[in-house]
Order: C-alpha cells, then structure tokens, then sequence
C-alpha cells in the first residue's frame, strides 16, 4: 500500500498545451511595441540582424574593402604622358607591359571583391536590409571612389588621353556603380518599401524619436 501510495505521489506532471509551446518558442516583441502586434516580416528583418554571425559582418567588410583596393591599383597601370611620347610599336610594347603584375593584382582584387559580394547577396538574399546596408550601399560608395580615382589620374597625368587600361578600368569601376545603383532602387525603394508599408498598416509607424530610442506612432 505504502508503494502504492508513493507512485500515485509522483506522477508526471500534465503535458504542455500546444499553445504555449508555441508561445514560448516565439521571439519576443521589442519592449515599445505594445502586445498582442504581430510580427511582421520587416519586424522579423530587423530582429534577424542580430542573428547573422558577426563573421559575415566582417567579410562583407572585406569584400567591399579589396574591391575599392583593386579599383585604387587601376590608375597605378596607365600609360604615363612620357610613355605616350615614344611612337610606333615601341611605345604599345611599353603601355601594355610595363605594370601587368600590378594590372593583374588589380583584377584579381576586383574578382575577388565582386565574387564575395554576390555570394553574401546569395547567402542573404531574404534579408533585404542586411544586403542594401552591408553589400549595395558600401559598393556603390567604393565603385563611385574608383570611377573619381580614375577619372582625376587620366586628366591629371594622362591630359585627358584614354590608354587601354584607363578605359577598361573607367569601364568596370562604372559598370560597377550602375550595378549596385540599381540594386539599391530596387530593394531599398521597392521591396523593402513595400514591405515596411505592410508593417506600418499592422503595427504602426515608428519614429527614430529624440535621441534614437524608438517612438511607436499610429497605424497607417
């Protein structure tokens, strides 16, 4: 009876409803955000930042960054005005030869740039803010670096003559630069915008407030 009495005392406790399993597994709200908001996918971006490893913060850093440095050696391989003055075949002997480790140094740090910018777009592609603030917005500015670098060394030191180099560079640098232009006016100014138009419906509009503490508005 005593053994009887001791199994019935430590039964299993009751399982746990569905519902709060579900609850509980569930990221939780922002602490302005009033309860019983949904989550919504812009919400669930913003939230998702936090989540990406900081390693790809840092490569996406590095890729931007050896993109800019193969966009900076471009100038470093035209064809100096002394150069120019040498005619017939000589002188394009000397304007191809003369700086192809550092020609190819440069391309091999564009491609390198370029090839780990489009596989963290790939990597991240559902996270519209982390690909326009880490990827698009740092490429545009490092392309549009490269197209000024190249422009001011053909006109300072070329005199404004286009030799082979200058013009695949000025070539690359731009195609760049309209690339991720165009990448931004989508994502930023239309995927995500419509995205966020959804989240100000259902949740409300949010300002950044005074000193950047986060002031939640009326829905829209």
């Amino acid at each position: 009876m005593a053994a009887r009495k001791q199994e019935a005392h430590y039964e299993s406790p009751p399982p746990t409803p569905t519902k709060q399993v579900y609850h509980r597994t569930q990221r939780s709200s922002p602490p302005n955000m009033p309860a019983g908001h949904p989550q919504t996918r812009y919400m669930n971006m913003l939230l998702a930042l936090d989540d990406i490893p900081q390693i790809f913060n840092m490569m996406a850093s590095f890729f931007t960054w050896i993109l800019l440095a193969g966009f900076i050696l471009f100038p470093g391989t035209f064809t100096s005005l002394q150069q120019q003055q040498f005619s017939g075949m000589g002188a394009q002997l000397l304007s191809v030869v003369s700086n192809i480790p550092l020609y190819i140094t440069a391309w091999v740090c564009t491609g390198i740039g370029a090839v780990g910018m489009i596989w963290l777009w790939w990597k991240w592609r559902r996270n519209y803010i982390w690909i326009v603030n880490r990827i698009f917005v740092p490429g545009l500015l490092n392309s549009l670096a490269g197209v000024i670098s190249v422009i001011s060394n053909v006109y300072g030191v070329q005199y404004g003559t286009y030799s082979i180099t200058s013009k695949s560079a000025i070539i690359v640098t731009a195609a760049v630069a309209v690339v991720c232009g165009c990448l931004i006016l989508l994502y930023r100014f239309w995927l995500l915008a419509n995205i966020k138009k959804e989240h100000n419906r259902q949740v409300g509009v949010e300002h950044a407030g005074g000193h950047g503490e986060g002031i939640m508005g009326e829905r829209k």
